[in-house]
């Protein structure tokens, strides 16, 4: 079996393959600034998986959405979708 591989997409549909560096569990109360897509109800007791990703620069992307999907490389505004393949 093959292995994953994760890229972010960005401007201009560029890619970049990255790697998760970090996996954390968080209460929803911390990360409250994280937007939510889409009509699901979530709880304020809920907890939520935050990646952060590196790409081969060591640049580093942290997670911006409830759904894993959406990340901001640091020092930038542009968010990035992450596909995986």
């Amino acid at each position: 079996m093959k292995s994953m591989k994760l890229y972010l997409e960005g401007p201009g549909r560029e890619r970049r393959p990255v790697k998760v560096v970090s996996t954390e569990r968080k209460s929803l109360k911390t990360v409250s600034d994280l937007p939510l897509r889409g009509a699901k109800s979530v709880g304020m007791d809920d907890t939520v998986e935050v990646k952060t990703l590196v790409d081969e620069d060591g640049n580093l992307a942290q997670q911006i959405d409830y759904e894993g999907f959406r990340y901001k490389f640091q020092g930038s505004q542009l968010p990035w979708s992450l596909i995986v393949g």
